[in-house]
């Protein structure tokens, strides 16, 4: 009994809660991140940690306008229609599994937003990201966390 409960605990294959997911960027500023995992897509959350040179409260304030997320087939159209994307909702400290990064602020997309299922329909694979006005030496970083 022992020894088949610790070969199934040996057998196990942990998986990170945290998994980064890099962004590309395309054309017209757009960048993307490719979602290959079904199961993150069903129910992890997704955060964008953003840091550039300019003081923490105002690129908070800044970004919060200017950002827009979807999908990456109906961002085009979004930014086109200038409609709102997935809400970003700011996020006091860093989520504990993901890792620290000074001057970092963190952004968690807000799946139960009502226009979530319309800009990220299931099947969907991939986020979209619009960054409009000027953020200086900005970096993004993101990730999605695995619910237990």
């Amino acid at each position: 009994m022992l020894e088949q409960t610790l070969r199934r605990l040996l057998g196990t294959v942990l998986q990170p809660r945290a998994m980064s997911l890099p962004l590309v960027r395309q054309a017209h500023g757009m960048l993307t991140a490719q979602v290959n995992d079904d199961s993150l897509m069903d129910g992890a959350d997704f955060i964008l940690a953003v840091n550039a040179r300019m003081p923490l409260e105002r690129m908070r304030h800044l970004f919060l306008q200017q950002a827009k997320v979807a999908s990456q087939e109906k961002l085009p159209e979004l930014i086109r229609l200038q409609l709102p994307g997935i809400p970003l909702s700011p996020l006091p400290v860093a989520p504990r599994h993901l890792p620290f990064h000074a001057g970092f602020t963190y952004f968690q997309l807000d799946r139960t937003a009502a226009n979530w299922p319309t800009l990220m329909p299931k099947g969907a694979k991939s986020f979209g990201f619009h960054i409009s006005g000027d953020f200086p030496e900005l970096q993004l970083q993101f990730w999605a966390i695995r619910s237990q």
